[in-house]
């Protein structure tokens, strides 16, 4: 999904791609609100992993070789010497229930516990007060956690996991630039006042990260038409625009996790 923008100078109307605008909106409403609260303890389900169910027959005999997430391996052979009436009525019995105990497996789910993750509110409250790209930029190098790209490993090896964040230290005079806007909520001292001002420095990051204008980028998302199908991040958790609950709202009553 592409959207033309105004360009206020000369030449063609730009187009943006909204779908990565958005994409690149979560992201950094995530990276401010870790900075901000932290991640708590989270415990879901997940769907268990392969399953196989191999029933074989040879020389007469049956044997069943079932395979599930985090259980080993289980071979069931039918016995040499099952004859008569009685005896083959068990093993068919006995296969059965390793029939539905296997497929009671497979569509179990397996329990995912994921540690929490500190805040670093301490940085935030600074990056609000910061009026320099230098103050801005001592900020992210002090980070450990929300602000780091990359995620580093005890061995000295390291993964560039979240490329994205360097680009608060790569633009840090503009995003500086960007709280004077007078959208920028600066001064609202309700309870949801700093979620708001997250939404807003999401969406002048995400402009940051496609090299767009932050001004086009605040006005891109604020503005944008979600269809009745449409299944982005806001759409899933049922905030604006398409619903009345704000994205302050559900992170005021931390909801960001349900």
């Amino acid at each position: 999904m592409s959207q033309s923008a105004e360009n206020r100078g000369l030449g063609r109307p730009i187009k943006i791609d909204t779908l990565t605008l958005l994409g690149f909106e979560y992201l950094w409403v995530d990276t401010f609100r870790g900075l901000r609260d932290g991640n708590p303890r989270v415990e879901s389900g997940a769907p268990a992993a392969s399953s196989m169910f191999i029933k074989s027959s040879g020389k007469g005999r049956q044997q069943i070789y079932t395979e599930g997430a985090g259980k080993k391996p289980r071979v069931v052979k039918e016995p040499k010497f099952d004859t008569t009436p009685d005896e083959k009525r068990l093993w068919r019995s006995r296969v059965h229930d390793v029939e539905s105990q296997f497929e009671k497996d497979k569509f179990s789910s397996l329990r995912i516990n994921v540690a929490a993750i500190p805040s670093e509110r301490q940085l935030w409250e600074a990056l609000k007060r910061a009026q320099t790209a230098t103050q801005v930029r001592k900020i992210c190098t002090r980070s450990k956690i929300w602000l780091k790209p990359r995620l580093e490993f005890p061995s000295g090896g390291f993964i560039e996991y979240w490329p994205w964040r360097r680009v608060l230290y790569r633009d840090a005079e503009r995003f500086c630039e960007a709280k004077c806007d007078s959208r920028y909520p600066r001064r609202d001292r309700r309870k949801s006042g700093d979620y708001r001002r997250i939404e807003f420095l999401a969406r002048v990051m995400a402009g940051l990260t496609m090299r767009l204008a932050p001004s086009t980028a605040v006005e891109t998302l604020r503005k944008m038409k979600h269809a009745p199908q449409c299944s982005c991040w806001r759409c899933t958790m049922r905030i604006a625009p398409r619903s009345r609950r704000s994205l302050a709202h559900l992170l005021t009553h931390q909801e960001w996790f349900r």
